[in-house]
């Protein structure tokens, strides 16, 4: 099985018995150190302890979850009807305080629409495998690329479950890129070699001077050409300032592809074009094909960033004969199954982080590009062929981050044929899309009215893996069988498992679509009152029900109709929670993208407001006993409203919110976020002087500027180590507000970036903002 080991938010089942013995083990344990014990510890109230208590046990149960990341299927050769499935997850430890890859294996048979499971394999930690990928020549041979500790890294080859070779690459180049946006594992198409993408080798440190000065040794010229470390002092590129790629690639040396041939062992870091960071490379027969982000004068943060200047090349095995085949914000190159083209995803250069993408075709034999999906301004009303391809009634663009890694099929009933299928988001949900090549047809092949979300892991031959959810169950695997009728291709659904429903509901809720509007709510809330919701809701009128507002970030993503586990968690509690997706949100076709542009102090907040306003019409949230959870732009936003809307929400908690944005703008990975939402221009290649004008323009649409209006308890919550939104600026509203007396809390958090994705600053910041709802609510 293919598959890639990130930093996702995934998790795991730890309320068993054992795990709670295990945790209880480990606070008793006569190595560790006491903690700090207080008569304020002591004198805790037992009323107060049990309320945290149930906090953090709705953290766990709904942050427990596996997230699945990637699978792939096959057929048994002599039982049609059986198929074999690999698949790996990420599930968050809460003991060991980590989150741990997991990868599994099972059998299932096929029949009468029902997908029975024939055996399953227990699970097994590959949390130290960076990537593993087997032989296109020979499946039963396997490379992995293994992170034994921080500075120790293999590349190994197994052969039928045996480790056949174990090569120590750990002084030949740095950690392994095992990210989406770098990395990758590939065999080459004889299965001789494999390549793979790590940080560059780090230059030589001081070593002691052992050659003695003789004569002659000041004739010729000086120079700064030096190389190595000589003289007794460190290589002089040691230190040389190359940057990185900002969030989540703190501190990280630029990547390079590294070649490991199978049969002698010899590792090879090939060069890098000049100005281009190599990554998710694959190989042609003579050839390897890999994305090229390209930086000039500096590099801009990429995380999240599909705007920036990229393109598609090729090069040898050597790193020479190296060919830009297309430039201008490209990635995920997957190479055809006939080998004659590569298909990827493009985006718009600058301007919105995110926005609608088309799907292009590069000919290996002609070198021209073609469109297969373009790019699309407004939802089609009907079934429409634009530039050659036949789309859905109801297509609103292509809004994925990245293509699957394997996205091929091939149905029975047309072998040979080129058909990809992979997700992408359609208004509030995640489809599943396949494009037919041969007769340019897209089409599509899950739900998207709001009754579940489903996700492509993986495809081989027929068959399909995909990941199914929605807000009140959590992810579970699904196959499907692919079947072509002339033209038509359709996919046959099978579930696997049997996920049991919790005491959540939810309805997509549609707001203003005049005009540029283009606003959708997901809205949850609890089906009943039970124990847990004891603290919020007890007398089952939906009236009374505290509402959470929570509005995504960005601001060009999208809430889906995805298992969310902390709107799962608040639910559980008692809330109702109302996700926003406001007027720029993806999903809804490049013209309400770009509708935002210029508007994002008055748009989002005016549809905010509104989306809540309709809930307390409906009486299905209690209009004084509101609150509101935003992150990021949606923290921008919270504090925002927190200046010009006082009274109207009890409580407002932020996640690394901006609050001065020409403060973010000189100190961001991202610096151009700030002009592009503004509507400012903006170069990659010659990036502007923050001028008086632009901070001024900044400075009106800014947060920091209300603190004297701020009325209602706010708490911040913050990454010490947030390169996307740094904290200075909130440190500095901190002060500010609490200088204004202002009820403002602060928590910071030690070694954690923008998405506060540890599972310490997850379960803190979860627990803490339900305390301090309680709080505010008895206001």
């Amino acid at each position: 099985m293919a598959y890639m080991v990130r930093q996702t938010v995934n998790s795991m089942y730890l309320n068993s018995p054992s795990a709670a013995a295990a945790r209880s083990a480990v606070c008793r344990s006569p190595t560790q150190s006491a903690p700090l014990t207080t008569n304020a510890n002591r004198d805790n109230s037992r009323a107060s302890v049990a309320f945290a208590r149930t906090a953090r046990k709705a953290f766990e149960a709904t942050y427990g979850t596996p997230v699945f990341t990637a699978a792939t299927a096959l057929r048994s050769a002599g039982q049609p009807n059986v198929v074999s499935i690999d698949y790996l997850s990420s599930q968050r430890d809460f003991v060991r305080d980590s989150k741990r890859q997991i990868v599994g294996h099972m059998a299932l048979a096929l029949c009468d629409g029902k997908a029975t499971v024939l055996t399953k394999s227990p699970p097994a930690d590959v949390s130290s495998t960076s990537w593993s990928q087997p032989s296109p020549t020979d499946p039963s041979v396997v490379a992995v690329l293994r992170t034994a500790s921080a500075s120790e890294r293999f590349v190994e080859i197994w052969r039928d479950g045996v480790l056949e070779k174990s090569v120590d690459v750990s002084s030949v180049h740095g950690q392994f890129y095992a990210d989406s946006t770098f990395g990758r594992l590939a065999w080459s198409h004889s299965g001789t070699s494999v390549v793979y993408v790590a940080e560059k080798p780090e230059y030589e440190k001081a070593q002691p001077d052992k050659s003695a000065d003789e004569a002659g040794d000041d004739e010729g010229e000086v120079t700064d050409e030096i190389a190595g470390s000589v003289a007794g002092i460190a290589d002089p590129r040691r230190y040389t300032f190359a940057g990185d790629w900002g969030e989540t690639f703190s501190g990280k040396r630029p990547p390079a592809l590294v070649v490991f041939e199978v049969d002698s062992g010899s590792v090879c870091v090939l060069p890098p074009p000049e100005g281009v960071s190599p990554g998710q490379a694959q190989c042609l027969d003579d050839c390897i094909v890999f994305t090229g982000y390209q930086h000039t004068v500096r590099k801009h943060g990429v995380v999240y960033c599909q705007n920036r200047p990229s393109g598609i090349y090729t090069c040898d095995f050597e790193g020479k004969d190296v060919r830009c085949l297309f430039s201008g914000s490209a990635r995920s190159p997957r190479i055809t199954p006939s080998r004659r083209g590569v298909v990827f995803l493009s985006t718009a250069t600058g301007g919105p982080h995110a926005s609608t993408s088309e799907l292009l075709h590069y000919d290996l034999a002609t070198g021209s590009v073609s469109t297969l999906v373009p790019i699309i301004a407004e939802p089609l009303g009907a079934q429409q062929k634009i530039g050659g391809t036949l789309l859905p009634q109801g297509f609103v663009g292509i809004y994925a981050d990245q293509l699957p890694l394997e996205p091929w099929i091939s149905p029975a009933e047309a072998p040979g044929r080129e058909v990809m299928v992979f997700s992408s988001t359609w208004r509030s949900t995640t489809a599943v899309l396949a494009l037919d090549l041969h007769h340019r047809v897209l089409s599509l092949h899950s739900p998207v009215d709001g009754s579940c979300d489903c996700a492509v892991l993986g495809a081989n031959g027929d068959i399909v893996v995909a990941k199914h959810s929605t807000p009140a169950q959590p992810e579970s695997l699904m196959v499907g069988e692919a079947k072509q009728l002339g033209q038509e291709l359709s996919i046959c659904w099978y579930k696997i498992g049997h996920p049991t429903a919790g005491n959540a509901e939810w309805e997509v809720v549609c707001g203003s679509q005049s005009g540029e509007s283009r606003l959708e709510s997901i809205f949850m809330y609890p089906s009943k009152p039970d124990h847990e919701t004891r603290y919020f809701w007890t007398d089952g009128n939906p009236a009374s029900r505290p509402l959470a507002v929570v509005p995504h970030g960005g601001p060009h993503s999208t809430y889906t109709v995805a298992y969310n586990p902390l709107a799962a968690g608040l639910v559980r509690l008692g809330f109702g929670v109302l996700l926003v997706n406001f007027t720029g949100s993806l999903g809804f076709g490049q013209n309400a993208v770009l509708a935002q542009i210029g508007k994002m102090d008055t748009l989002s907040i005016d549809e905010i407001q509104e989306a809540a306003s309709s809930i307390h019409a409906l009486k299905a949230g209690d209009i004084q006993r509101t609150v509101y959870l935003g992150g990021s732009y949606s923290g921008y936003t919270g504090a925002l409203l927190a200046g010009r809307a006082p009274g109207f929400y009890s409580g407002i908690a932020l996640r690394n919110p901006v609050i001065s944005i020409g403060e973010n703008a000189a100190m961001s990975d991202i610096p151009d976020w700030a002009y592009a939402e503004l509507g400012l221009d903006y170069s990659f290649e010659a990036p502007p002087e923050l001028t008086p004008e632009d901070f001024a323009a900044m400075w009106r649409a800014s947060p920091s500027r209300l603190v004297d209006k701020v009325k209602d308890p706010l708490l911040l919550l913050l990454g010490a180590g947030d390169r996307r939104v740094p904290p200075a600026q909130s440190y500095s509203y901190f002060a500010r507000l609490k200088a204004a007396g202002a009820p403002v809390q602060c928590k910071v958090y030690p070694d954690v970036g923008h998405p506060l994705n540890t599972v310490e600053a997850e379960r803190d910041s979860f627990v803490s903002i339900v305390r301090f709802f309680a709080s505010a609510l008895k206001k």
